[in-house]
């Protein structure tokens, strides 16, 4: 099968013909029809300690069809042409992130107790969107009671922008996020967000210009260090500051200042199988759409030059890699 192989860092992906994935007895083989390009692939290709091995195959942000089934759960909930999506996991090890071969390739192999059907009223492209809407949906679970919150998010990225529409769904009061890309505001606002801080200026004092309020609940979706003291410095007494976005470089912050605040800093990261199923059945109700976050659908040889122009974005958000093209 053809897939998109990372060699190292500094490098492209690589396009390359490598073996099928063999299935065990109670596993499934998927041949994947859409997948996502995730911020986590961006760090796991970078020098570092998140750095994957050579000849990893990213993707976990994917959908597709079940070809075939493993001996000891034929005849059971799933059969062949079943449409599904899957949490990237298969016991403890990690689909695309160097355990088990990604989504980046024609065809996935899954662990059938974390898999999910895909309702025929969703379509292949925004069922894509799931994993990534289900990473902000355990985040903001995380952060606790959100009706008449005032919220800052951090960040106008995937999980940013996944991060506030749960917020909205789950009435928060305001609904402030802070972003330095003209193109990354525009996709707030035609999700309709209308609230924004510029985080090159004072973010706590735009924030109280907006609100009249300091944020209760802030969600740091970025991940670059210095942030985390930012949020510190800003949060009113008793405030809540979810870490979201991944810092795989050290940071400091003073803990003296959010001892006095007596601050709650939480950490979110993924999400478990109830996260994937209530967000298929609130994207289905239309109660949630995401559909706008998706800027780009590229084919699996258009992906390595996706793949590295997401290192410094422009105008995309979600770039969508269909294997059907």
């Amino acid at each position: 099968m053809r897939a998109a192989v990372f060699k190292g860092p500094g490098q492209p992906l690589e396009i390359q013909d490598i073996d099928v994935p063999t299935i065990a007895d109670d596993e499934m083989l998927v041949r994947v029809s859409q997948c996502g390009i995730c911020g986590t692939d961006l760090h796991a290709s970078r020098e570092g300690p998140f750095m994957a091995p050579p000849n990893t195959v990213f993707g976990h942000e994917f959908t597709g069809e079940v070809v075939e089934v493993g001996a000891s759960i034929q005849g059971g909930e799933f059969s062949p042409g079943d449409r599904v999506t899957s949490l990237p996991f298969i016991k403890d090890k990690t689909i695309g992130l160097g355990d088990i071969t990604g989504a980046y390739s024609d065809y996935v192999k899954v662990g059938h107790e974390l898999v999910v059907k895909i309702p025929a009223e969703l379509d292949e492209k925004n069922a894509a969107l799931i994993e990534p809407l289900a990473v902000g949906l355990h985040s903001v679970k995380m952060a606790g009671e959100l009706r008449e919150k005032n919220t800052l998010i951090i960040g106008a990225g995937p999980i940013g922008l996944s991060c506030a529409i749960w917020c909205r769904f789950f009435g928060a009061r305001s609904i402030v996020i802070s972003e330095m890309s003209p193109a990354r505001v525009d996709m707030a606002r035609r999700l309709g967000f209308t609230e924004f801080v510029d985080p090159s200026g004072d973010i706590g004092a735009q924030f109280i210009a907006e609100t009249d309020a300091t944020p209760d609940i802030q969600f740091e979706c970025v991940g670059a260090p210095g942030i985390m003291q930012q949020c510190i410095e800003r949060a009113p007494k008793l405030g809540i500051i979810m870490g979201i976005g991944v810092c795989d470089n050290p940071d400091t912050i003073i803990p003296l200042m959010a001892f006095g605040k007596e601050l709650r800093i939480q950490w979110a990261v993924a999400y478990d199988k109830s996260d994937f199923e209530f967000t298929i059945d609130m994207m289905i109700a239309g109660r949630i759409d995401a559909s706008a976050m998706i800027t780009n659908v590229v084919s699996l040889d258009e992906l390595p030059a996706a793949f590295e122009a997401l290192r410094s974005p422009t105008d995309q958000c979600k770039i969508v890699v269909d294997l059907k093209k």
